[in-house]
């Protein structure tokens, strides 16, 4: 039995829950249960079984509570049903109505409510059969537990566990996409947040659930922003505020309008941006309680809309969205805030740009930064500022900073690469050029994880090295690069090449550093690249290599000397073959793994 199927004959709650506003959903509680007569007297409902019919509508009002956010209320209707579904004899609806109950304290009480919602909603899961629809529930939100405890892993491996169980139950299986959706987001996984949640958006189209349909559509305008698809984000969030506008969902729709003056903003239209912010801010400040998160929020685009359109009104809204985020202790907000601040001062005076791209970047939130070193760039190219203290920097060098940083961010780097085209096109080649030489090595290293064991190791020291990718082996090398530092680069190849290869190599290197270079050579002979680094890493994973007596040799080299591993061993042949390249070739016995 579900917990609204004793009502079942008489009231179609079940559908009102997941498609009408919650005004609609009250009044059907509330005709119910005076056509039943349970708001009189419990026992005496006139459906048989009489006690389950009040059960049925405790847990209504439980549902609509949990869905409204009034979680105080939700957790007493929800506990209430759980015990009158025991003594009716229930034990699926009790442990389907156990589940949201954990749900709602989850929600109350967030990390103080974890460790005992997992407790008992293990509990039900081991109960039964494990393939019934109150299991599967329980393994989803055992999955909301550990990702509300920051244990995305975990998280993962347990909605995925539910995902493969929920394939009887099309309503479930819709709401836990949601939830893998959702995680994917957080972790910047926005490809498959964008597939699952397209998924799930369809599922529950396809069973008339607007709520959760709402909640998809959220999450999937938020993937396309993170893909950097700003017009395909548009959307999915149009559809969310209008779905939330027919359910009455305040919440939803202050997030929806507040991501569309975002993207207002991003595309730049600032008057658009701002009709959707003072929107938004005018629904989260008139709900019951004030949503003072989306306030902030939605008070933060109005300043920066504002300021683009050139309203002096724009510092005051900036302030005001400042206060409520440390108000709130909401780092990210903080952050974006101080963002705002540097951007606004800098049109008059130094601005302290470092602060907010530290905060951004110490959330993870690389494509902030690279939008932050954007917007610095361009108000530094159309405003004369003052003399400032601090370190400073050629044009090129920040945008090659701009450029590395909007790897992750590909909108970013695209409209910065179409200014660059008209305004500095030999910025852009020496950009390009680097990214594909620095493509060219991640290929490589990708390439070496399907390699049998052994490397040829090279620690290579000179001066010019450490800057410009001027260590990045070109297109007809063997060479990989794994590491590059001031005054000294790490190269590999695999075992297989040959003494003229690497001294061939070498030897470009040397032209594109013009000068002499030092160099000691191993072999690995077990040395594997298990993965290249992701953007951001520091080097390739490497397996087998020891690297640091290597990386100490080159410096007690004379230049132009390459001091050689006896494993490798080279005959007298390839020895007088790489010294024919102007190498002095020496002995040394230095093992890397």
């Amino acid at each position: 039995m579900l917990p609204l199927d004793p009502i079942d004959g008489v009231s179609s709650l079940s559908r009102l829950l997941r498609s009408a506003p919650g005004a609609e959903v009250r009044a059907e509680l509330d005709r119910v249960e005076v056509l039943l007569g349970v708001g009189r007297d419990p026992a005496a409902a006139v459906l048989e079984g009489g006690p389950l019919v009040a059960a049925a509508l405790g847990f209504g009002r439980g549902a609509l509570a949990l869905r409204e956010g009034a979680l105080d209320a939700a957790v007493l209707h929800l506990e209430g049903a759980v015990a009158a579904f025991d003594r009716g004899g229930a034990a699926e609806a009790r442990d389907l109505a156990r589940c949201e109950a954990a749900l709602a304290r989850l929600r109350r009480d967030v990390r103080s409510a974890c460790a005992s919602a997992i407790e008992e909603l293990d509990a039900i899961a081991a109960a039964g059969d494990p393939g019934r629809r109150a299991a599967v529930v329980a393994l989803h939100y055992r999955g909301t537990a550990e990702r509300l405890l920051g244990d995305a892993a975990a998280a993962q491996r347990t909605l995925l566990s539910a995902l493969r169980r929920s394939e009887p139950f099309l309503g479930e299986r819709a709401q836990i996409l949601n939830s893998l959706g959702t995680l994917y987001v957080t972790l910047g996984a926005h490809g498959a947040a964008e597939a699952l949640l397209e998924h799930a958006a369809e599922l529950h189209r396809r069973r008339g659930d607007s709520v959760g349909e709402a909640i998809a559509c959220g999450q999937l305008g938020a993937a396309a922003l993170g893909l950097g698809a700003l017009e395909r984000a548009r959307a999915p969030l149009q559809r969310q505020e209008w779905l939330c506008a027919r359910l009455g969902d305040a919440f939803g729709r202050a997030r929806a309008l507040t991501f569309l003056s975002e993207l207002a903003l991003e595309l730049g239209r600032a008057d658009d941006a701002l009709a959707l912010a003072t929107s938004a801010r005018e629904i989260a400040e008139h709900a019951a309680p004030p949503l003072r998160t989306w306030v902030a929020y939605a008070s933060r685009a109005i300043g920066r809309a504002r300021r683009d359109l050139g309203d002096p009104g724009a510092a005051a809204a900036l302030d005001e969205a400042g206060a409520l985020f440390r108000a709130l202790g909401l780092p990210l907000g903080e952050a974006l805030a101080a963002w705002d601040r540097a951007s606004t001062e800098a049109l008059a005076e130094p601005a302290d740009w470092f602060s907010a791209a530290w905060s951004l970047g110490s959330l993870g939130l690389s494509s902030r930064v690279a939008q932050l070193l954007r917007e610095r760039l361009e108000i530094e190219e159309a405003v004369p500022l003052p003399e400032k203290g601090g370190p400073t920097s050629d044009g090129e060098a920040r945008e090659r900073a701009l450029a590395a940083a909007a790897q992750t961010s590909p909108h970013v780097a695209m409209q910065r690469e179409v200014e660059l085209v008209y305004d500095r096109p030999d910025h852009l080649a020496a950009i390009a050029a680097r990214r594909t030489a620095a493509q060219r090595n991640l290929g490589r290293l990708a390439a070496l994880t399907l390699a049998r064991p052994g490397l040829i190791v090279a620690a290579i020291a000179a001066s010019p090295l450490g800057g410009r990718g001027r260590a990045l082996p070109p297109e007809r090398a063997m060479a990989v690069c794994v590491a590059d530092l001031p005054g000294l680069t790490v190269w590999i190849w695999p075992a297989a090449a040959t003494p003229a290869t690497i001294g061939n190599d070498l030897v470009v290197l040397r032209a594109t550093l013009g000068g002499p270079l030092r160099a000691a050579l191993a072999f690995a002979p077990a040395g594997r690249v298990l993965c290249p680094p992701f953007a951001g890493d520091t080097g390739a994973e490497l397996d087998a290599v020891e690297l640091v007596g290597l990386m100490a040799l080159p410096a007690m080299l004379a230049p132009g000397e390459l001091r050689l591993d006896p494993q490798l061993g080279w005959d007298g042949d390839a020895r007088a073959s790489v010294e024919a390249l102007g190498f002095v070739v020496t002995n040394n016995p230095c093992h890397p793994g």
